[in-house]
């Protein structure tokens, strides 16, 4: 919905009207951040027993929000960031700094969707 590509953007906000608009409207920051190439505002979609590796984000200068969309009843969906480890919960947000290390399971038989969304740390000037 949001990225550093200009043409991916507008092609990708014309099939989502509506989430573009509560993004824009809500969540100016997620924008500004995907224009500086920062981060990005997408559906993530994971297929049933995806395990997706540990791995950083590139900066402390943003945070992240995980909106789950679909989350399968059955099964381990969760994701551990630091030491922490949280399950996904339809409609449920979670925040966290993706700098720290960070690694999202689906163990479920069908798919997780969530809308990510990274927008500029509070704190960051």
């Amino acid at each position: 919905l949001a990225n550093h590509s200009p043409q991916e953007t507008a092609k990708t906000r014309a099939i989502f009207p509506f989430t573009t608009h509560l993004l824009t409207s809500f969540i100016p920051q997620a924008y500004s951040c995907a224009q500086f190439g920062c981060g990005e505002t997408l559906f993530s979609v994971l297929q049933p027993g995806t395990r997706l590796k540990p791995h950083c984000g590139s900066t402390n200068a943003r945070l992240t929000c995980h909106l789950p969309i679909i989350v399968p009843a059955n099964g381990d969906v969760s994701i551990r960031c630091g030491n922490e480890r949280r399950k996904y919960v339809q409609g449920q947000a979670l925040v966290f700094d993706d700098s720290f290390e960070h690694e999202v399971h689906n163990l479920a038989d069908d798919i997780r969707v969530v809308l990510l969304i990274n927008f500029w740390h509070p704190e960051f000037d």
